[in-house]
């Protein structure tokens, strides 16, 4: 493995542990922190596909039911579609449900389901030829080779999962899955939930690629990187690599932010409260 790729898993790693330890939040932190990570993924996902909500437009949606003015609907109804997804995702993962064909259907029916120019269209395979923009000389898998190509996948990634790296495995199944392309659209929603699917099932949190024009180009860049001829994964592993180390930091800190406030709120207390305190758990346990 290339030295660069496994110092920078070996971090990610180290930093996994070092979050464990952390006490967890409380019930009430972990249900917003994890309210506005599917926010952000919805938000970035779909911007990277050329949906023009910003992240407020898209929480304001997702928090209220209400439609946004002078807005495509079409954004509107794929950011429905994608949380709706994105919900379904992480109950698949918090119930290790093992990967299949069926759930890689039902998770592209549901990214699909409003926004499909034929309801039929959701969760079934192509069959015309589709490819990169700009890539006509380098079409995605076949229409007849798709199904044997999804079914190689699924047993590729029940076998690697086991041996490889989660964040390898995460990465590499997403590109695996991007260069088959399987369905006419929502491909690219559907493989990173998946990618963050395999992520949580082996206890890294989330990650959102950005949609900014150099994070959103370096994505793609690396992406058709990897696909070209079966050409190497390095660039892109690298790059989803870093996303999760950056997620991990970031969640560290929170947890660090969260037991130096409570030590903070336990020391700053007036002793007549305390008192109370003290004497309230004393009534209490006897």
């Amino acid at each position: 493995m290339d030295t660069e790729l496994n110092q920078l898993l070996e971090q990610a790693s180290q930093l996994k542990t070092k979050m464990a330890a952390y006490r967890p939040l409380s019930e009430a932190a972990v249900a917003q922190l994890e309210k506005n990570i599917r926010i952000e993924h919805v938000w970035s996902s779909n911007a990277i596909e050329g949906n023009t909500l910003n992240r407020y437009e898209t929480a304001s949606i997702l928090d209220t039911g209400m439609t946004i003015h002078n807005v495509p609907i079409k954004d509107v109804l794929e950011t429905l579609d994608l949380n709706a997804a994105y919900e379904y995702m992480t109950t698949l993962a918090t119930e290790h449900i093992p990967l299949s064909t069926t759930i890689i259907r039902d998770l592209n029916r549901i990214v699909t389901l409003k926004t499909a120019n034929d309801v039929s269209e959701a969760g079934t395979y192509r069959t015309i030829d589709v490819w990169p923009y700009g890539s006509e000389h380098r079409p995605y898998t076949s229409p007849l080779d798709i199904q044997p190509a999804v079914d190689a996948l699924i047993s590729w990634a029940n076998q690697a999962q086991a041996m490889q790296h989660p964040i390898i495995y995460a990465a590499d199944f997403h590109q695996r899955f991007v260069t088959i392309h399987p369905f006419l659209d929502g491909n690219g929603r559907t493989a990173r939930l998946l990618m963050n699917m395999a992520l949580t099932q082996a206890g890294y949190p989330v990650i959102n690629v950005q949609p900014d024009k150099a994070a959103r180009q370096a994505y793609m860049t690396a992406l058709e990187a990897s696909q070209e001829a079966q050409g190497p994964r390095l660039v892109f592993e690298k790059l989803i690599t870093n996303y999760t180390i950056a997620e991990l930091k970031r969640r560290i800190q929170t947890l660090a932010l969260n037991e130096q406030n409570q030590k903070d709120a336990a020391n700053d207390i007036s002793p007549k409260l305390r008192k109370l305190l003290d004497q309230n758990n004393s009534d209490q346990s006897s």
